[in-house]
C-alpha cells in the first residue's frame, strides 16, 4: 500500500510515518494531511491500518517554546477528565512503551514533541471570531464547560508536570512591563497607532483587576481551559461534540474561566455593537452554566462571592486575550497590520465598554443568579 500525504515537505512526511510506525502499534500510517487554523501548534490527520480497516488520529506537533512539563501536564488532565466523565475530550493514545508523546531532537536545535490523540468528529463552523452560535449552542457550550470543571474537580498535578505560565493574577502584574516594551517597538503602523493611544487606559485597567486580586482568596480552584471559545469546540446538530486544545489548561480560580468564556463567547464583533457584549447570550450562557453545575452535583454554581467578582474578571480576561492579541503582533515577524488591527482595537473596545456598562453587567448577573 503507497502511503498517501499531502505535505509538500517529504522530510516533515518521512520523520511523521517514521515516528507512527515505530513509537505507536497502529500498524502502518496510510494518510497524512495538515489541518490548518491553529495560532501555536502544527496539526496533522493521520489515518493508520490496512486500507480496509483505516483508523484516524489528530496528530499535533507542539510549538518548539512548550516545555516537557506543560505536555505531561495536560495529557494527565486530558486521561482525567475522560476518566471522570468528560467523554467527548480526545483521548491520548499511548506510544509501544505507555508514554504520552515522543521527543525527536536535531544536532543545533530545540527538541520537538509529538503527541497523538483520537480524532474529533463534528463540525467546526466557529473561530474566536466568528461567534454567532444558535441559543441550543450558546447552552451546550456553557454545559461542556460546566462539565469539564465538575470532572476536573478532583484533579492532582503529577510531580513534574505543570503550566510555565503563571496563574492569571500572577500573570496580569507582568503586562506593565511586558506593554512597556511594546510600546518602545511601536512606530507609525495602524495598531502602533491604536495602541500607544490608548496604553494609559489599558495600565490603568491593570491596575484595577490587580486591585481585585484579594477579592478571589479562597474562591473554587480547577484545571481551566484556558481557551474556551466556539473554535475549540466541535458541533453536531446543534450540540457541542468535541472539546480540544488543552494546550494551555491550568489550574486556577473557576471564576476565570468562566469569565474569559463568556468574553469569548458572547462578545459582538460586527456592526456598530462591535466591542461589546450580548447581553442576551451572557445571560443565557451564564444561567445554563449554574443550572448544568446544580445538575452535576459536584460544584456549586458562581456563589455570591464570584458573582461579586465575575465584572473584575471579565476585565482581566479580555486583558489576557489583548496580551495574545500584542504578543503575537510585536514578537512575530511580518503580522498582517490591518489584521491584527481588528483584533486589537475589538479588546480595547471591549475594555472600554466593560468599564462604562458596570451597572448594566451587574444587573443581569444579580438577575441569572438569583
Amino acid at each position: 500500500m503507497n502511503m498517501q500525504s499531502d505535505l509538500k515537505d517529504n522530510q516533515l512526511t518521512t520523520q511523521i510515518q517514521t515516528i507512527i510506525e515505530k513509537q505507536y502499534d497502529l500498524g502502518p500510517l496510510a494518510r497524512i494531511k495538515e489541518i490548518f487554523g491553529g495560532f501555536v501548534n502544527r496539526s496533522y490527520a493521520v489515518w493508520t491500518g490496512r486500507p480496509e480497516r483505516l483508523k484516524k488520529f489528530f496528530m499535533r506537533e507542539y510549538n518548539p517554546n512548550i516545555a516537557e512539563s506543560e505536555i505531561r501536564f495536560e495529557h494527565a488532565l486530558l486521561n482525567h477528565l475522560r476518566q471522570n466523565g468528560l467523554d467527548i475530550v480526545s483521548g491520548v493514545i499511548p506510544c509501544r512503551d505507555g508514554s504520552t508523546f515522543v521527543k525527536t531532537s536535531v544536532q543545533g536545535q530545540k527538541a520537538t514533541y509529538w503527541g497523538l490523540f483520537e480524532f474529533l468528529e463534528g463540525d467546526d463552523p466557529y473561530t474566536w471570531v466568528k461567534t454567532d452560535l444558535t441559543d441550543a449552542e450558546f447552552v451546550s457550550a456553557a454545559n461542556i464547560l460546566a462539565r469539564m470543571h465538575h470532572a476536573g474537580r478532583d484533579f492532582i498535578k503529577p510531580e513534574g508536570a505543570d503550566r510555565a505560565q503563571p496563574r492569571i493574577m500572577e500573570f496580569i502584574p507582568t503586562f506593565k512591563n511586558i506593554f512597556s516594551g511594546y510600546a518602545e517597538q511601536a512606530g507609525d503602523r495602524r495598531c502602533d497607532k491604536l495602541f500607544k493611544a490608548n496604553k494609559d487606559r489599558i495600565f490603568s485597567v491593570i491596575d484595577n483587576c490587580m486591585a481585585a486580586e484579594k477579592n478571589y482568596r479562597g474562591m473554587l480552584e480547577v484545571p481551566v481551559h484556558c481557551d474556551y471559545h466556539p473554535g475549540n469546540l466541535k458541533y453536531k446538530n446543534e450540540k457541542g461534540v468535541g472539546i480540544f486544545d488543552f494546550d494551555w489548561s491550568k489550574v486556577d480560580y473557576r471564576l476565570f474561566d468562566v469569565a474569559l468564556g463568556l468574553v469569548y463567547f458572547t462578545s459582538e464583533w460586527n456592526g456598530p455593537a462591535a466591542g461589546s457584549l450580548r447581553m442576551d447570550k451572557f445571560a443565557l450562557f451564564l444561567k445554563s452554566y449554574n443550572e448544568k453545575c446544580i445538575r452535576l452535583g459536584g460544584i456549586a454554581p458562581l456563589t455570591k462571592k464570584e458573582q461579586e467578582g465575575l465584572i473584575p474578571m471579565l476585565a482581566t480576561g479580555n486583558l489576557y486575550v489583548l496580551n495574545w492579541d500584542l504578543m503575537d503582533f510585536y514578537e512575530t515577524e511580518n503580522m498582517d497590520d490591518d489584521e491584527y488591527f481588528t483584533y486589537i482595537e475589538h479588546n480595547i473596545l471591549l475594555m472600554h465598554w466593560i468599564e462604562a456598562h458596570f451597572a448594566d453587567i451587574n444587573r443581569v448577573i444579580q438577575k441569572v443568579c438569583a
